[in-house]
């Protein structure tokens, strides 16, 4: 195999990002700004895809960019640019004064009042890898995989394809408080997609695993045969009665129903009147078996960062203490709306001033297996898919359709497809009654499987 080798980040990106924010500053100050503040991030992504055997896709991409936030008084203007050279930064940054001395005021705008070091070293987040693999790697590895699963069973009838990817960043932040740091980090994933065929039916489904090291992707044969034998299972689906039922998500449509909930706590949801939760702090808002923590410091973790997105240092913090709303999350702007203090959520792109977002949302883990929720709940449907789109957290209104797998007696019996799942967002938290042993940190939201004892399901 002739490929061309990877192109691995460039070593210096750290030492780069900091001396373009001390220029950016210094240009902000001269220009008139009263304070500003700029994000530089520089990244390098690799994606090979195979389908039967063959190569199908090979992208790479190297890239770095600077957004910038300038304030005059109370007014403010952003600005984003992949050009460091100093004229081009010393202009641009002129300019975003000039907006921003044109902008409408706003009360609430500006910097955090004050700021602090990280909590914690950067270096203790994301660990040094010894060594970056090749693109040759990436291209075994998706190959390795696609070849377990058309292997898996004679069903199994054609490949959507498989892919190995890898992304490694440089982040650096700084402001006119005085704030400069930054942090490396990267991922690998790996997946698999494939189609299998009884009959006249057909059905498709994928599996995939994301982790810091090259090493923790490393089991190829197993994700492809993940991915086959999900696939393979959904054969012979049919519909069930309309009714309600016990329900369990597993991890992967939990961690989308945790999701809502999640929006739903946000500090500009809040400010904008658009979330039922107003109001509820301090009250029961999921069942008592549920607590659900945010950890930005678990190592390697997708949403792992020792700072927030204004340079405040994150922190571990509990929202839902065994089902009492203890807090909502904030950003600087948010917080201020609503005379409260930032939480050190506030994300932000380059070219975006901060938002609020989260870092590594937690459900508490039961004791409880996959088998013992089953047996629990006597019967019902177990979720493995959710499909559209019909949530509001303004309102709290649920309904979204599904695919999953009937079960009675602890044991499955077939697969369920064409049904919708009706209710809303607090009966479901409400009504959780149990919780899987089977957590797994795969994405910056992440849920054990969750048994709801009691939902609408629109079927036959």
């Amino acid at each position: 195999m002739n490929v061309v080798p990877s192109q691995n980040l460039p070593p210096k990106s750290l030492e780069e990002g900091e001396e373009a924010i001390r220029f950016i500053l210094e240009a902000a100050r001269s220009a008139g700004a009263t304070s500003a503040d700029a994000l530089y991030v520089s990244g390098v992504e690799e994606t090979v895809g195979v389908r039967k055997g063959e190569i199908e896709k090979v992208q790479a991409a190297q890239s770095r960019g600077i957004g910038i936030r300038v304030f005059a008084g109370t007014r403010q203007s952003s600005v984003a640019t992949r050009d460091l050279s100093p004229d081009h930064l010393r202009s641009l940054v002129a300019r975003a004064v000039a907006m921003a001395q044109h902008t409408a005021e706003d009360p609430y705008a500006g910097l955090p009042d004050r700021i602090l070091p990280p909590a914690i070293d950067p270096a203790k987040l994301f660990p040094e890898e010894s060594r970056i693999p090749s693109r040759d790697e990436l291209v075994e590895r998706a190959l390795a995989t696609e070849k377990a699963a058309l292997s898996f069973d004679p069903r199994i009838t054609n490949s959507e394809g498989a892919e190995c990817s890898r992304s490694h960043s440089h982040i650096v932040f700084g402001n006119s408080l005085g704030f400069l740091h930054g942090y490396r980090k990267g991922s690998y994933a790996l997946s698999c997609s494939v189609i299998a065929t009884s009959g006249d039916q057909m059905e498709r489904d994928y599996w995939y695993v994301t982790g810091p090291l090259w090493e923790k992707i490393s089991d190829a044969e197993a994700i492809g045969q993940k991915a086959a034998s999900r696939t393979v299972r959904r054969l012979g689906a049919r519909r069930i009665k309309t009714g309600t039922y016990p329900v369990i998500f597993d991890p992967e449509t939990a961690r989308s129903l945790v999701g809502h909930f999640a929006g739903a706590v946000s500090g500009s949801a809040l400010y904008r009147n658009a979330t039922y939760l107003k109001g509820r702090e301090g009250t029961p808002v999921m069942n008592a078996c549920m607590t659900l923590r945010e950890d930005p410091f678990l190592p390697g973790a997708p949403g792992s960062r020792p700072f927030d997105g204004e340079g405040l240092p994150t922190r571990k913090k509990t929202l839902v203490d065994e089902g009492v709303l203890q807090t909502f999350l904030f950003d600087t702007y948010s917080a201020r709306k609503l005379g409260r203090q930032s939480t050190a959520n506030a994300v932000r792109s380059l070219g975006d001033g901060p938002g609020v977002g989260i870092s590594n949302l937690i459900v508490d883990p039961g004791t409880s297996t996959l088998d013992d929720l089953m047996k629990k709940a006597g019967k019902g449907l177990l979720v493995t898919e959710l499909i559209g789109f019909g949530v509001s957290t303004v309102t709290g209104d649920y309904s979204r359709g599904a695919f999953g797998y009937w079960f009675e007696d602890g044991a499955i019996l077939h697969p369920v497809s064409e049904i919708t799942l009706a209710g809303t967002l607090d009966e479901i938290y409400k009504n959780i009654v149990d919780r899987g042993s089977d957590l797994e940190i795969r994405s910056s939201i992440n849920s054990p499987s969750l048994l709801v004892d009691g939902l609408r399901i629109a079927g036959d």
